[in-house]
């Protein structure tokens, strides 16, 4: 048998391969009085800044310059929590039942008009494009909201205006300006004339809408109607759109529920002072009005339990406490 012997030299034996380029540690040069001359030079460089620098580096940083949302919350699922609030605030389990009936009935009569719709083979009406977002909110909410909107938003890029210059000139833009001045109604007529697909994608314009221009009272009737128009079972692109919609309604909730509460104390205060009174019912009456969020409170209910009790998604739903 033959043996093989590697022999290194000694003040080499920590290095595993053998060096590829000799550069000479003579100091005698001026390298570091200014910029290097020849390739030599600079390499000879690099390796005296190299050696001045420790090979593990630890950064110091002060506890209290840690944002609380960091990085860490995008990927353990904090910043896509749902916010939880007061029991007053939400709907009992009743009613959450009650309104997913009535929306299974809805979805059943928009269906069956569909049916007779595409049985009369009547001429489909005339939509924007399917991708032009411009076109689509001129039409559904007309052309001050989508000022709004392009007011809001910093257009680091023209994502917001691609495919406008060649869109304001036809015939399409005209019509729907002539027609849709203020926008225009979800009516059964238009709703079962949109294709499934467009509906998924006005859908998602709706939601991006609202996220920049935040709760609107006009975008209720659009999403309902919308929703009524959503095939199950979910594609994950439509999932990942609903759940927005559930997580945008769950925080503004949230913002009124604190403002109702930070404004209801010094009406908790009269109604413990007429309690004993001797017109008491006329007095409690006049303090049990609606406030001015109620409505708005009741459409993100309706919203949270339609799209976590009739598309599924459960862990969004408000429980019954």
């Amino acid at each position: 048998m033959t043996t093989l012997k590697i022999t290194m030299p000694e003040d080499k034996g920590d290095e595993l391969m053998k060096q590829a380029l000799e550069v000479s540690s003579d100091s005698d040069t001026d390298e570091d009085k200014g910029p290097p001359m020849d390739g030599m030079a600079y390499l000879k460089q690099v390796v005296k800044e190299r050696k001045r620098i420790a090979g593990t580096v630890v950064a110091e940083i002060s506890p209290e310059k840690i944002k609380k949302t960091s990085v860490l919350g995008s990927f353990t699922g904090e910043l896509r929590s749902k916010p939880v609030v007061a029991s007053e605030f939400t709907p009992c389990m009743r009613w959450q039942q009650r309104q997913v009936s009535e929306f299974s009935e809805i979805r059943l009569k928009v269906s069956r008009h569909r049916s007779l719709l595409l049985a009369k083979k009547e001429k489909p009406l005339k939509f924007p494009d399917r991708e032009s977002e411009m076109l689509w909110c001129l039409f559904c909410f007309g052309n001050d909201l989508w000022t709004e909107i392009t007011s809001l938003r910093r257009e680091d890029d023209d994502s917001a205006s691609k495919k406008i210059p060649s869109v304001e000139k036809s015939e399409l833009m005209e019509d729907i300006r002539k027609e849709s001045q203020e926008g225009t109604p979800p009516n059964l007529r238009v709703v079962v004339n949109m294709p499934v697909n467009i509906v998924e994608r006005v859908l998602e314009f709706q939601v991006s809408w609202m996220q920049t221009t935040g709760w609107k009272p006009i975008y209720g009737p659009w999403i309902f109607s919308l929703l009524s128009r959503i095939e199950k079972p979910l594609s994950p692109d439509l999932g990942s759109i609903l759940r927005d919609l559930v997580l945008f309604c769950s925080q503004e909730r949230a913002k009124l529920a604190e403002e109702i509460s930070k404004s209801a104390k010094p009406s908790d205060k009269l109604a413990e002072e007429t309690k004993n009174s001797p017109n008491a019912d006329a007095e409690k009456s006049a303090i049990d009005v609606e406030t001015p969020h109620d409505a708005d409170i009741a459409a993100f209910n309706l919203f949270i339990c339609i799209v976590s009790r009739y598309f599924n998604q459960g862990d969004l739903a408000d429980s019954d406490k």
